[in-house]
Order: structure tokens, then sequence, then C-alpha cells
């Protein structure tokens, strides 16, 4: 019987395509608030990236559909996350467009490369006259490769250096909820720039301080 539930395991995971993989795996580490819906965006977007849009239509793409993906069961949830997130960006001084325009920074600047290669790829396949199922597998294959936490986390830092501390604190809630945030480190960044801000804060007093006690000096000892 051993025997039989092993080979029915090593049946099952090579029966999982790339693409079924890449969603398992993007749900564990990513995000599975969209639930079953999960594939529909991840198709839509690797769709994308072999029609060969940049990562701004990409994520513009996305952004437009994402509304429609999310599970009826977490539609008025989701809603009350996002009038909270507003409500707060804007106490912060803020607006939705910045923090949008912040987070997508980070994903095109941290993804972007992904991308090119992925595109790379499909272009070289292409002109070798691969099908473009077999071209669809690389480009999970390679998202599979890619797609680990080491990947994942230096978008986050990205988002917080793009962010200031209340907005940042704005989106610590919702990222909580749509992540697997305690696979990563969300907050040290955050202590490290504050860290760094206060150093060069006491720079600058003692600078002034300094300045102020030269012109002093200067004005006693002139004329």
């Amino acid at each position: 019987m051993k025997l039989i539930v092993v080979l029915l395991l090593a049946a099952s995971v090579a029966a999982q395509s790339p693409r079924d993989t890449f969603v398992t795996k993007f749900q564990n580490l990513v995000s599975n608030y969209l639930g079953s819906n999960t594939g529909k965006a991840v198709d839509m977007v690797a769709k994308d990236a072999l029609a060969l849009m940049s990562m701004d239509d990409i994520t513009g793409h996305l952004m437009k559909e994402i509304i429609g993906l999310v599970p009826a069961t977490k539609y008025f949830q989701a809603l009350g996350m996002l009038t909270t997130f507003q409500g707060c960006i804007k106490k912060a001084g803020s607006t939705m467009d910045r923090a949008i325009a912040a987070v997508g920074g980070a994903f095109k600047s941290k993804l972007n490369p992904l991308l090119l290669k992925v595109q790379t790829k499909v272009k070289t396949m292409r002109s070798n006259k691969k099908a473009e199922s077999a071209i669809l597998n690389e480009v999970f294959n390679i998202a599979n490769t890619d797609l680990t936490k080491a990947l994942v986390q230096p978008v986050i830092n990205a988002a917080m250096t793009q962010c200031t501390k209340a907005e940042y604190d704005c989106a610590v809630p919702p990222l909580n909820t749509v992540m697997p945030t305690s696979q990563y480190n969300i907050m040290r960044l955050l202590v490290v720039l504050l860290l760094i801000g206060s150093v060069a804060a006491q720079k600058a007093q003692f600078q002034t301080k300094f300045e102020n006690l030269v012109t002093k000096y200067l004005g006693k000892n002139t004329g």
C-alpha cells in the first residue's frame, strides 16, 4: 500500500502543468486573496507577457480587472478595506494615485528584469518556430524558478522606500489581509529608514548649531 500511495503522489505532482505549479506557488508566496480566481489573474498576466506588453501596460490591465476577480464572498470585505485605506491615506495627506504610483514603481523596478527575461525567451522561441503552448510552458518554467521569497521581499522593500511612514502605516493592514506577511519582514526597512532619518536630523541640527556659533563668533570679532 505504501508504494501505491507514493506512486499516486508522484503521478499527481507530475500531472501538474508549469502553469498550475506557478498558481500554487503564487498563492503560497504572494497572495491567495483571489482564491480560485488566482489562476484567471495569472492567465491574464501571462497572456499580456506573451503579447510583449510593457510592465506599465500589464499592471494597468490588471488594476483595471482586479476588482472583478475578487471572489463574491470577499467583495464587501475588499470594499471596506479599500474605503478604510482611502480614508487613512487622505488623513496622511496623500492620495490613492500617489500610493498606487509608489507600489507600481516598486513592482516595475523589481519585476521588470524578470519580464524582460521572459519576453526575450518568447522572442527566441518564436523565431525558432516553437509552438505557442511550448512557449507558454517555458514562460511558466522561468516564473517558477524566479518566484521565491528572495524576489518578493525586495518588492516590499522597494514599496516601503517609495512611501512615507504614514502612507506605509496605512498599507500594513491591507498587506496583512492579502499577503502571507508572516513569511516576510515588512517592518525591518522602515526601522532602518527611521534610524537614518534620525541620524540625518541630528547631523542637520549639529551643523546648524555649528554655523550659528561660527556666525556669532565672527560677528563679535568683526570690525
